[in-house]
């Protein structure tokens, strides 16, 4: 099943789920309780993960998802209990815990066979602590017992007071698998009827196209009130409109409890041959001409009312993000194709006005299309952002530690590949805040004159072509002298600690094992989290700068690009070499005045200009190139800022403007001589050489 779509849209749709029920607990349990709409939300979640797990044959998942749908059905039914919100958001965040497993399963060629006892467990006491404070429940019969089921007569319908509806269903267009929608329909519906026979009859069947080009009909018998069924049908997904009418009334009775759902053949297997007795698809033999039954169901569907829901366009489709990185990089090889083109060599002295024109519009083309496509891979950092109250939630637990995440900025968009590499440094952070930085008890706090609650807010806002995401806590600050001593003890230091800045001595907490605690425990104390920051958000071209205030706290800023892909730049000279500086690093770009120029007393050279001191590297003298262009009034001066931190670089020439496709340095280079500073990765040129791209971050950091 490794490309079947059935199991993609599985996967896809239950991932979504499990991360809205994650937010709607956390959501609750801050608020000290469930209320009534979290309660039917909640309710509904687990009734769409049951009937998908059930008809896809993932039984584990299925079973748990059942038991917590009768716990929050009992919980819905009766306002006279008490439920144990906190008990409930544990057991549901570890139903959570446990979707997401077994789905990690599926995912990898697997299969869900996870032991859900322990659960099943916990949600049975729950159940009987809250039934001994109320009347006895109406809650759903258990899995095991079958719901009874009416009397059928040869060749008709149900009888015994049951009401007949019949539905009409239209789905979105281009939804895809519509027979599969609709038979997971039925099966939400069995829980509340005796017996759906549909048009197509085998849903199974590869009936795609005939439900897209006529909808499905379904006749319902059951002894639910019309506006119930109407309900459940109403919370389907992808659902455009339907209709639903009344056959036959029979006598009214309460809506039955779920039932149980009935085996549901696996997708790839032949549908069953339809039992004598209720099953969830159910194939009518042909009426007879004086049948009743069908006549009034298309006399029915004939005189339907006007749709209960409105038409709706879909102007969402989900895409594999394979795809749009194959397609970002075929964009990126356009992009230097297209620099070819205009730039070739060939056409140097040609008076070629109509070319002009042509390449001018290509280019404004191509770049229009560039940002298209990159916009398709940005998506808000919400989803990440979401997350992390889970992390403060668990280690706050297990720590004994109040603390509250304020998100800030959640609609900022990023790459879909940063987004993807950013949720273990953000849990890293988390952690280190909530053990690190939050103070042991509320007593602490409030001596410290802080609220007695911890507060940790995220934050991400825009900044150029990048994005910077801070975390900040309100606790215990980072300790100087602690983080020099255990720096000494481990040989990471050459210097006394009154040579190091605050920013330089904090920043060693993100070295391989290093850590301040002085046991192991299973939170920290192995020196791995930090590192874990850096290295991977330096893998996807950010930074990652510490700051604190004894006392007050500690902020971890982190630096990414918006998009690791094209990166518009300008081109410079130096020598036979040329390179690239990306255009929202340059501040400006100067000829030099040599009495400008200061040298201090270690040999380092400086330019005064506009009444600051800046730092000047030498690009020829930093890679070693050979260049007649010495002199800082030959030269050109480029004024490069990167986080307020400014430097000057002397090159020989400025050259013109590119769009940068960018690429990494290749692996045969830096495995034999490392990473080379100041450079952060290549691209090719329109005349087919190589550039290499200046690594702003550095040269500004550490400039002397």
């Amino acid at each position: 099943m490794a490309n079947d779509p059935m199991l993609d849209m599985f996967i896809f749709e239950n991932v979504q789920l499990t991360e809205r029920l994650e937010e709607i607990l956390i959501d609750c349990e801050q608020k000290g309780g469930f209320t009534e709409e979290h309660i039917n939300e909640i309710f509904r979640i687990m009734h769409t993960i049951k009937g998908s797990a059930a008809m896809m044959e993932f039984d584990p998942i299925a079973t748990l998802a059942h038991h917590i749908e009768d716990m929050f059905f009992y919980i819905r039914e009766h306002d006279d209990v008490s439920p144990d919100s906190g008990e409930i958001s544990d057991i549901c965040l570890g139903a959570v815990d446990f979707f997401k497993q077994e789905i990690a399963k599926i995912q990898t060629g697997g299969t869900s066979d996870g032991d859900t006892a322990a659960y099943l467990g916990r949600i049975a006491a729950t159940m009987d602590a809250m039934s001994g404070k109320t009347a006895a429940p109406s809650a759903p019969p258990p899995q095991d017992v079958p719901a009874p089921a009416a009397e059928t007569p040869a060749g008709g319908a149900p009888q015994g007071g049951l009401s007949s509806y019949a539905c009409h269903i239209i789905f979105d267009d281009g939804c895809k698998m519509e027979n599969i929608r609709a038979y997971q329909i039925v099966n939400l519906l069995m829980d509340y009827a005796e017996k759906v026979e549909t048009v197509p009859a085998d849903l199974l069947d590869d009936c795609a196209d005939e439900i897209i080009a006529n909808g499905v009909s379904m006749t319902i018998y059951t002894t639910t009130p019309l506006e119930k069924i109407r309900s459940i049908i109403s919370e389907a997904l992808f659902i455009k409109r339907f209709d639903l009418s009344v056959i036959s009334q029979g006598a009214t009775a309460p809506a039955p409890a779920p039932a149980s759902v009935p085996p549901v053949p696996a997708a790839n297997a032949p549908a069953p041959a339809p039992a004598a007795s209720a099953a969830p698809v159910a194939a009518a033999p042909a009426p007879a001409a004086s049948d009743p039954a069908p006549q009034k169901q298309r006399a029915a569907l004939s005189e339907a009312p006007v749709p209960q829901l409105s038409e709706i366009k879909q102007n969402f489709i989900s895409v594999n993000v394979n795809k749009l990185d194959k397609l970002m990089d075929l964009m990126g090889e356009i992009v230097i194709s297209v620099s070819m083109v205009v730039n070739n060599t060939d056409l140097v002295g040609l008076q070629l006005d109509n070319f002009e024109k042509a390449s001018a519009q290509l280019l404004k083309n191509t770049g229009d299309l560039r940002d298209i496509i990159r916009s398709v891979r940005m998506l808000p950092i919400s989803s990440t952002f979401h997350k992390m109250s889970r992390i403060v939630r668990d280690t706050g637990k297990k720590l004994g530690k109040e603390a509250e995440l304020v998100i800030l900025g959640e609609e900022t968009e990023v790459d879909k590949n940063i987004i993807d590499n950013l949720s273990d440094p953000l849990m890293h952070i988390i952690r280190n805040a909530m053990d690190h930085g939050i103070e042991d008890s509320r007593e602490d706090r409030v001596a410290a004159g802080k609220s007695p609650v911890g507060r940790i807010v995220l934050e991400a806002r825009n900044s150029g072509s990048d994005v910077i995401i801070s975390c900040t806590d309100d606790g215990r600050g980072l300790n100087r002298d602690k983080i020099f001593e255990k720096a000494q003890l481990n040989g990471l230091v050459s210097r006394g600690a009154e040579e190091y800045t605050d920013k330089e001595i904090y920043q060693l907490v993100m070295l391989p094992g290093f850590s301040t605690n002085d046991t192991v425990t299973e939170l920290s104390g192995r020196g791995v989290g930090m590192d874990v920051v850096r290295r991977n958000i330096e893998k996807v071209g950010g930074t990652v700068d510490l700051d604190s205030t004894p006392g007050d706290g500690m902020t971890v800023n982190i630096r990414i690009p918006l998009t690791l892909a094209i990166l518009p730049s300008i081109e410079i000279s130096v020598g036979s070499n040329n390179y690239l500086i990306p255009t929202l690093n340059i501040r400006e770009a100067f000829k030099p005045d040599v009495k400008d120029i200061i040298i201090d007393p270690d040999g380092n050279e400086m330019i005064m200009y506009r009444g600051e001191c800046f730092s000047i590297v030498r690009l020829h003298s930093l890679f070693n190139v050979a260049t007649d262009i010495t002199d800082f009034v030959d030269g050109i001066m480029i004024m490069i800022e990167d986080d307020t931190r400014m430097t000057c670089v002397f090159a020989d020439v400025m050259v013109g403007e590119q769009q940068a496709v960018v690429k990494p340095i290749p692996s045969f280079i830096t495995e034999r001589i490392g990473n080379i500073y100041g450079i952060s990765g290549c691209t090719l040129l329109g005349d087919g050489s190589i550039s290499l791209i200046i690594d702003v971050k550095s040269l500004t950091h550490n400039a002397r």
